[in-house]
Parts: structure tokens; C-alpha cells; sequence
């Protein structure tokens, strides 16, 4: 099955409204001196979108499948959402967020993808400019790391999807393209079973 149709699959068959945690709350200081809008890059059914837009934060919520995007317009109207392929050149001019999220959006792709999407960020990123994400830990078994069909180191095709699971130096590795970089494991209580996840700041060099 098609990457698309996976995800749209899932959106089409959920009832599920944006239900956000709180991980956001420790960057409120950066989050509320914004003056542009914030991207919520692969927002899926809104969660941090809808925590966003509480805050009084303009948003551009932004996924690669049209049925998530669908829930957000129905959930979560004030929100401005567009279709993005997160893989592909990103349809944004050169440093025009302040502020960018990537909630457990960019643990789906191979080496060369992963590194290009870095690339994208940091062009579309203000300079002193925030990318807030969270992304699989190697950690994570709950969810699948280290299980399935391996198709690099900390990438294997799993629960019916390609799924990357990072450690530490594989976020240094990788994200340290677009600045400095600031990580730690943390855990998720979301699904059936808790979910082990790496949460990472990276503050784009004014120099780069």
C-alpha cells in the first residue's frame, strides 16, 4: 500500500478530535513572542495545531495526507492547512517561519530524504529561528524499534510502514544541519502502551 493511501486510510476512518499533551509548554517564552505564522509540519488530526491556536498563535497546518487536513478544516476552522509532501521541496519561501513543529512527522524516511528535509527546514527557517520536534527513540519498543524488516540501521519497515527510530547521535547526525541542537528521551502516554520518543530543539545559526 501506497504511503498516501496508508495515512488516508487512517483519517478517513478516525473519529478522534485533537487531544494535545503539554510539551509545548516549556517553550511558551519563544512560542508567544512569535510574529509570523507557526508551521505544524505533518499536524495529522491537529493536535498541536489546536494547542497552538489556544495559545492565540496563527497557524499553518500541513500534511501529506488530504483526509487529516479534512479533520483539521472540520475541527479546527481558524487554521490555514495545504497539502505538503514533507519528502519533496517544501512550498515555502526562504526564511519565512520563525517558528516550525514537527510533532512525530519525520521519522518516516531513508538517509537522503531525511538529510534533504533538514535542508528544507533550515532554508525555510527565520535565522534564530526554532524547529520544536519529537521523533522516534531506538528506545521505543512499544512501537517497533528494532523490529520488522531492516532497511538501514534504525529504519526498518514496520507495522505495515517504513518507520526510522533514532538515538542521539543519529540527532546530532541529522539535525544538526539547520543549528544547534538540544535533545532528550522523554516519554509519551497517548496510545495503548507508553511511547518512547526523542524531543529536540534546534535554534537555526543567524549566521547560516
Amino acid at each position: 500500500m501506497a504511503f498516501e493511501e496508508h495515512w488516508n486510510n487512517i483519517y478517513k476512518n478516525t473519529t478522534k478530535k485533537p487531544h494535545y499533551d503539554n510539551w509545548l509548554d516549556k517553550y511558551l517564552d519563544i512560542i508567544l513572542h512569535t510574529h509570523s505564522p507557526i508551521l505544524d509540519l505533518g499536524c495529522g488530526t491537529g493536535n498541536d495545531t489546536q494547542y497552538l491556536i489556544e495559545k492565540g498563535m496563527k497557524v499553518i497546518a500541513c500534511d501529506y495526507a488530504s483526509e487529516a487536513l479534512k479533520l483539521i478544516k472540520k475541527n479546527i476552522p481558524s487554521a490555514e492547512t495545504k497539502l505538503v509532501d514533507i519528502s519533496q521541496k517544501l512550498p515555502f519561501k526562504d526564511e519565512q517561519f520563525e517558528i516550525i513543529v514537527a510533532d512525530l512527522s519525520l521519522h518516516y524516511f531513508d538517509t537522503n530524504s531525511t538529510k534533504q528535509i533538514m535542508l528544507e527546514i533550515k532554508r525555510i527557517l527565520k535565522p534564530n529561528g526554532h524547529l520544536f520536534a519529537r521523533v522516534n527513540s531506538t528506545n521505543d519498543i512499544n512501537h517497533g524499534a528494532g523490529q520488522g524488516k531492516k532497511i538501514e540501521d534504525n529504519y526498518y519497515y514496520v507495522e505495515g510502514y517504513n518507520k526510522r527510530f533514532f538515538d542521539m547521535s543519529d540527532v546530532d547526525k541529522f539535525f544538526s544541519t539547520i543549528g544547534e541542537v538540544t535533545a532528550h528521551e522523554a516519554e509519551m502516554i497517548r496510545y495503548e502502551k507508553p511511547k518512547k520518543l526523542i524531543e529536540i530543539v534546534v535554534k537555526k545559526d543567524s549566521k547560516r
